[in-house]
């Protein structure tokens, strides 16, 4: 999903990076650093970007500037909450885009595509979860992340389907042949996620920032 800025215009890379910068200052004053301080939380936040990172570089390409690759955002997300996801989307980002071909100018546009909006749907579609369904195991893993994830991979593509839309009116074509991969990549995403957060909250549990024992096993 990542755009390179050689098919946008000036205007639109300014106006995602401008939004970007200011979700990311956002988060960075509201993150709670406390949860990251000790030295397995920061070992286990910078292990997990290397892996989205790697994650990341197994992308593949239908034509020039249009390519696909699995996220990882979500589990970013459930991990260390929507700030520190945003955040770890950033450095990803900075890596992918130092070794790929989507160039710095296009860095707001592909963070607001590919981070913030499948962070924030994870996070919403929590929000939601957490004040109207049971605190429940079952819920949290297959709401939560599972469907979390499909929605967060929907989104994405959808969203850098409007940019190229936006970029370049007259390609409906080739941006269409591009939504067909978009199933696909919803049912990866969620394998991906959703496997990762079943064997986290297993064996890791304090791994993961949203997940809390009194609410999802206690009692059950």
């Amino acid at each position: 999903m990542d755009i390179p800025s050689g098919l946008l215009p000036a205007s639109l890379l300014w106006g995602a990076a401008l939004v970007y910068v200011t979700l990311l200052v956002a988060a960075l004053r509201s993150a709670p650093w406390a949860r990251i301080r000790d030295n397995e939380a920061s070992h286990v936040f910078f292990a997990a970007v290397a892996v989205v990172a790697v994650v990341w570089t197994l992308r593949a390409g239908i034509q020039p500037g249009l390519n696909y690759h699995l996220l990882g955002v979500t589990a970013l997300t459930l991990m260390f909450d929507w700030q520190f996801a945003l955040l770890a989307v950033s450095l990803v980002l900075a890596v992918t885009t130092w070794q790929g071909p989507a160039g710095w100018d296009a860095f707001g546009v592909n963070a607001l595509v590919m981070g913030a909006v499948p962070v924030l749907a994870t996070r919403l579609l929590l929000t939601l979860g957490q004040r109207w369904l049971p605190p429940n195991f079952f819920i949290y893993i297959f709401i939560n992340s599972f469907l979390a994830a499909a929605l967060a991979m929907l989104l994405c593509g959808l969203a850098a389907a409007l940019v190229h839309g936006l970029a370049t009116p007259g390609a409906t074509g080739s941006v269409g042949d591009y939504l067909l991969y978009i199933p696909m990549l919803m049912f990866g995403e969620a394998f991906l996620n959703g496997m990762a957060l079943t064997l986290l909250v297993a064996y890791k549990p304090r791994w993961v920032a949203t997940f809390h024992d009194r609410w999802y096993l206690e009692g059950k």
